[in-house]
């Protein structure tokens, strides 16, 4: 990309620019920014630190320009952002900051258009550009500044797109096809097409919602590989895996019981695998370090990778298991586009299907997946289809939902940003959903009403159930919060919930551990071989010892001593975010009492699909319109890249 031609570009467009007289304010303080919550204290010492070492000078001097993108750039990627754009904070600087304020400091720097900030941090020490890349501290790519270590890792996925796309298709059996889908119907079977469309390439995503077959998809798509494997006398070496040991669990189980039905030979059904592992367990996590010990130096032993819940990947782990991934393997992602971003930095899964809605692929591929599948897909056609919309599908239709699913309308309603649609299925009949509506004057939660869902959960703990039984009735409820500080936050409703069931002679002492305390891990322990939001359940063993059990990937159950964790918290309630990965046959949902940031279409769509059988819902009508009107964006270059 032509750095200058951009900058060209950019003052064709007539930015705005100051007048070389305007008057300048009181000289900058990064602190004065950190005040008012627009930077965190690392952001600011990041970029002083950087600049002193540089001898770039002290940010109320005039270098000004390169402290503030650096603080900024530092700032948003704690946010979740893989980058900033320059020109758009020079439109609309971040929340807090007025833009006379941004201009009149940027001035100050002798900076009075986007294309002159650019030219500035280019001249800078700690910036190198995406023509001229260096190991410096930032890299400036057009107008989008990021720290080098991302833009590396962004460097890595399109990369890897980019030679996927070169890659000759691979032949697909259509009489095979056919057999994997003997059902024929007059809608179009958008899981046959997307069996037949990832069976061609190297790289896919298969993206739906809740209900919408994934996991039988894939499970036909594994069928199809190892049965044409097989006829030519060979073994596909297939792993399965997921971000989380709970969604690892669940691919397992839903692989397990979906080859069952395939209308093939037993040998085919064995040789595929039901097994699957955490991501972290894959590549070889090494405890206290960032590296894995499977890499471009060491890859995976594996002809084809698919990995479930995409949506919680971050980028740079998206990076690190492309980085492992021998040249001649498939990689199959997996995952629902709408719900939550990685909780880390990146939108991945959410980039890469930025078109998917549109569903088009180029005309010579929709020829070729209509000859293979039979199905009409001349209508979905486009000679201007980017390369990658060719590895993508998405499963439309919702099995688990009917026409008559209070669930399956408020989570569409939900996801399409439509509030008074929301509003109107929360008001309604619906037999699965529940609206509860703060009262006037209500500072907390209703615990004793919440409290209530346990209530088979105990009558399990006291009759000292088996562990297996004990973690299915534990996974049918589950209380989800927003937040994690305040009265409705996560971290409150744990205590008052521990507290209410102490007070009622389920628990001894709420301090110490007792049978039935459920714990979530919030730190990787790849010693233990356990992870960050793996869930255990403390029982005694047959010794009468306290021990605290964790569902490992292959459904069995790991005891370990209380002595050995170190870094948990109670989960009897939990955060949205870290309910991905997992379902519940009840859920239920708590919005806190005053506007936040975190509310979101895709955060409550995310709780709200979290429910198979009834869902609840607590909180306002302001709220709630606010949030299904609100959407999470993230920046990174991938989609510009990818789709523009």
């Amino acid at each position: 990309m032509d750095f200058s031609n951009q900058l060209g570009l950019l003052d064709s467009l007539n930015e705005t620019k100051l007048e070389e007289n305007s008057p300048v304010s009181t000289p900058f303080s990064l602190s004065a920014w950190q005040a008012k919550g627009v930077l965190r204290a690392i952001d600011c010492q990041w970029i002083e630190q950087l600049a002193q070492h540089a001898k770039e000078g002290k940010p109320d001097e005039k270098n000004s320009a390169i402290h503030i993108a650096g603080a900024l750039c530092s700032a948003y990627l704690g946010a979740g952002h893989i980058c900033i754009d320059l020109a758009t904070i020079w439109q609309t600087p971040p929340e807090g900051v007025e833009l006379d304020e941004l201009r009149m400091v940027l001035h100050h720097s002798g900076v009075n258009s986007v294309s002159a900030w650019c030219e500035f941090l280019q001249a800078s020490r700690l910036v190198s550009t995406e023509t001229n890349l260096a190991e410096r501290p930032m890299v400036l790519a057009g107008t989008r500044l990021y720290l080098y270590r991302y833009y590396q890792y962004e460097q890595q996925v399109l990369n890897y797109l980019k030679g996927q796309f070169s890659v000759a298709p691979f032949a697909v059996d259509a009489s095979l096809l056919a057999q994997l889908f003997p059902n024929q119907s007059d809608t179009l079977d958008w899981q046959k097409v997307a069996v037949a469309n990832a069976a061609s390439l190297p790289f896919s995503v298969i993206s739906g919602g809740p209900g919408t077959g994934k996991t039988t998809t894939v499970t036909r798509l594994l069928a199809l590989l190892v049965a044409q494997s097989l006829a030519e006398g060979k073994l596909l070496r297939i792993e399965l895996a997921a971000p989380t040991g709970k969604a690892a669990a669940r691919l397992t189980e839903s692989i397990s019981k979906a080859k069952t039905d395939l209308p093939l030979s037993d040998e085919v059904k064995l040789a595929i695998p039901e097994q699957a592992s955490t991501l972290h367990r894959l590549l070889g996590s090494d405890f206290g370090r960032s590296r894995f010990k499977h890499n471009k130096e060491n890859p995976l032993h594996l002809d084809v990778l698919l990995v479930d819940e995409v949506s919680m990947v971050d980028l740079p782990m998206m990076a690190k298991l492309i980085d492992a991934m021998p040249p001649h393997a498939r990689l199959i992602l997996l995952g629902d586009k709408d719900q939550l971003a990685s909780v880390e930095a990146g939108s991945v899964l959410g980039d890469l299907s930025y078109g998917i809605e549109e569903v088009y692929f180029q005309p010579e591929w929709a020829g070729r997946l209509a000859h293979l599948t039979g199905e009409n897909l001349a209508p979905f056609g486009n000679p201007s289809a980017p390369p990658m919309s060719r590895g993508l599908t998405l499963l439309r239709t919702s099995y688990r939902f009917d026409a008559n699913s209070g669930i399956g309308h408020l989570a569409k309603a939900m996801n399409a940003g439509n509030s008074s649609a929301v509003l109107r299925c929360l008001e309604s009949n619906y037999t699965d959903v529940e609206w509860r509506v703060p009262e006037d004057g209500q500072s907390k939660a209703d615990i004793a009403t919440l409290a209530k869902g346990y209530d088979d959960y105990w009558d399990a703990v006291r009759q000292n159930l088996d562990i297996t039984k004990l973690y299915e009735v534990f996974s049918r409820y589950q209380i989800l919060t927003a937040v994690r500080q305040g009265e409705f936050g996560v971290e409150k409703i744990n205590a008052q919930l521990e507290q209410y069931f102490y007070q009622r002679g389920r628990v001894k002492d709420p301090h110490v551990w007792y049978p039935g305390k459920a714990v979530m891990l919030t730190r990787n322990d790849a010693a233990l071989g356990l992870f960050n939001g793996d869930i255990g359940l403390c029982m005694p063993d047959e010794f009468q010892r306290l021990r605290v059990w964790f569902m490992q990937s292959d459904g069995s159950f790991t005891g370990l001593l209380p002595s050995r964790l170190s870094e948990f918290e109670v989960v009897f309630a939990m955060t949205v975010h870290k309910s991905q990965g997992s379902e519940f046959d009840q859920v239920a949902l708590l919005l806190p009492l005053t506007p936040s940031p975190v509310l979101t279409k895709e955060l409550l769509y995310t709780g709200i699909t979290r429910a198979k059988k009834s869902f609840s819902l607590w909180g306002s009508s302001g709220l709630i319109r606010a949030a299904s009107s609100a959407r999470i964006q993230r920046d990174s270059g991938l989609i510009g890249e990818l789709w523009h």
